[in-house]
C-alpha cells in the first residue's frame, strides 16, 4: 500500500513540476503578494510618519502671525496661494491642484482683540489621503493654539483655566505594542491560509478533472491498485505544493515587514524565531485540508473548466474567518480551535500579538483540520469508484 502511494506521489510530482500552471499557482502568489503588502506598508509609514514637514497653502497668513508660528512649530510650512485659487479654494481642492487650503479671515486680528471668535476656514478633500493628513495636522495645531488663547483669557480675568474643563479624562491603554502591530498586520495570517488553497489548486484540478479530460484517468484506474492509494498519492502531491506556497508566504511576509520601519508610527514589528515556527506549525494542517477539499470538488466536477469555477468559490473559505474576526474582534475562545481554519486564523493572530498559545490549542486545531482532511480524501476516493464520475457522467 505504502509503495503504491509513494509511486503515485512521485509520478504526480514529476507531472506537476513539468506543468507551468502548477508551478506558477504555487509560487506567484507567495512571491508577489508579500512584496506588494510590504511595499504598501512602507508607503503607509512614509505617509503617516509625523517627522516630515508638510506644506499648507494659506491665504492671509500675515493677518495671524502667532497662529502662523504655531502652525510652523507643528511641522507645517505655510505657502502662498495664487489669486485665482484664493478666490475659489473649493474648486482648487476638488481639482487636487492644492491638497488643502487654510483661509484666515480679514477680521481675524480684530476679533481676537475684542474677545470674539476669530474665523478660519479649512478647505480639504476628505476622500484624498494627502489632503486628509494635511488637514488633520493643521486642525490639531489650530485647536491647540486656540486652547492656549482661551486659557490666557481666563487667567487675565482671574479665572482658573481648569474651570472650563470640569471633567478630566485619564486614558489608560491596556494594549501592548505587539497587540497593536498584530491588529495592523492581521492580513498576513489570511494571506498564508489563502496561499495554501491557491498553491495546491492547479495540482488538485490537474490530477483529477484534468486527467479525466485528457483521457489518462481511466488507464490509471485499470491498474491493480486500490483507489485509496491513488487518491492518497495525488493528495500528497497537492499538499506539498500547498505547503510550500503557504510557508513561502509566511517567510517572505516576515522578511518584507522586517524591512518596514513600523516604529515610526508607534508599531514596532519584530517576529521571533519561536513565533515564526509556531505560525508555520499552525499553517501545516491547512495545506492537506485545502488539497483534500479541492480534490474532492475537482473529482466531482465534470470538466477542468467546471472544476476551476467551483474552486474559485472555495478561495473564499480562508478569507471568511479573517474577515469575521476583523469586523467583530473577539478574544480567542476554546471552541474556535474545534473549527478548522477559524481556529488557525485566531491562533495566528494571537501569535502575532505576542500572546502565549498553548500546545493543546495547537493540537486541537490541527486535529480538527486533519480529521476533516481525511474525510475529504475518503470522499474523493469513493468518487473514483463511481463510473459516472470516472467517465465524466
Amino acid at each position: 500500500m505504502l509503495h503504491l502511494v509513494r509511486t503515485v506521489f512521485f509520478k504526480e510530482l514529476i507531472d506537476a513540476a513539468r506543468d507551468r500552471r502548477s508551478l506558477l499557482s504555487a509560487l506567484i502568489f507567495p512571491l508577489l503578494m508579500p512584496l506588494l503588502i510590504g511595499g504598501m506598508f512602507h508607503l503607509l509609514v512614509q505617509r503617516e510618519a509625523s517627522s516630515g514637514r508638510l506644506e499648507l497653502p494659506t491665504v492671509g497668513a500675515e493677518r495671524a502671525p502667532e497662529l502662523a508660528s504655531a502652525l510652523r512649530q507643528a511641522g507645517l510650512d505655510l505657502t502662498h496661494v495664487s489669486p485665482e485659487q484664493a478666490a475659489a479654494p473649493t474648486e482648487a481642492v476638488k481639482a487636487r491642484s492644492l491638497p488643502a487650503v487654510l483661509v484666515i479671515s480679514a477680521d481675524y486680528a480684530e476679533a481676537l482683540a475684542t474677545g470674539r471668535p476669530a474665523d478660519v476656514q479649512l478647505f480639504l478633500d476628505d476622500s484624498h489621503a494627502e489632503s486628509r493628513r494635511l488637514a488633520r495636522r493643521a486642525e490639531r495645531a489650530i485647536l491647540e493654539h486656540s486652547g492656549r488663547i482661551g486659557a490666557l483669557r481666563l487667567i487675565a480675568r482671574g479665572v482658573d483655566p481648569s474651570v472650563a474643563s470640569p471633567i478630566a479624562i485619564e486614558r489608560h491603554d491596556a494594549s501592548t505594542q505587539a497587540a497593536l502591530a498584530a491588529q495592523v498586520l492581521g492580513l498576513f495570517p489570511m494571506l498564508a491560509l489563502m496561499a495554501a488553497f491557491i498553491g495546491g489548486m492547479q495540482v488538485a484540478i490537474d490530477t483529477t478533472a484534468g486527467e479525466r479530460e485528457r483521457g489518462s484517468l481511466e488507464p490509471l484506474l485499470i491498474n491493480p491498485a486500490p483507489r485509496v492509494a491513488l487518491t492518497l498519492g495525488k493528495w500528497l502531491t497537492a499538499t506539498l505544493f500547498a505547503l510550500v506556497s503557504a510557508w513561502l508566504t509566511l517567510g517572505l511576509s516576515a522578511l518584507s515587514m522586517n524591512q518596514v520601519d513600523l516604529a515610526q508610527i508607534g508599531l514596532p514589528f519584530q517576529l521571533s524565531l519561536r513565533q515564526a515556527l509556531t505560525m508555520a506549525l499552525l499553517v501545516l494542517p491547512i495545506a492537506p485540508l485545502a488539497s483534500a477539499l479541492e480534490m474532492s470538488i475537482a473529482t466531482f466536477a465534470r470538466s477542468y473548466k467546471e472544476a476551476q469555477t467551483y474552486l474559485s468559490v472555495v478561495l473564499f473559505i480562508p478569507m471568511l474567518p479573517g474577515m469575521w474576526l476583523t469586523m467583530s474582534p473577539t478574544a480567542t475562545e476554546p471552541w474556535m480551535t474545534l473549527v478548522p481554519i477559524l481556529g488557525q486564523t485566531a491562533l495566528l493572530g494571537d501569535v502575532l500579538g505576542g500572546k502565549d498559545v498553548t500546545g493543546s490549542a495547537i493540537a486541537i486545531a490541527s486535529l480538527s483540520a486533519t480529521l476533516l482532511s481525511l474525510a475529504a480524501v475518503a470522499f474523493a476516493a469513493r468518487l473514483l469508484q463511481s463510473e459516472r464520475v470516472v467517465f465524466g457522467r
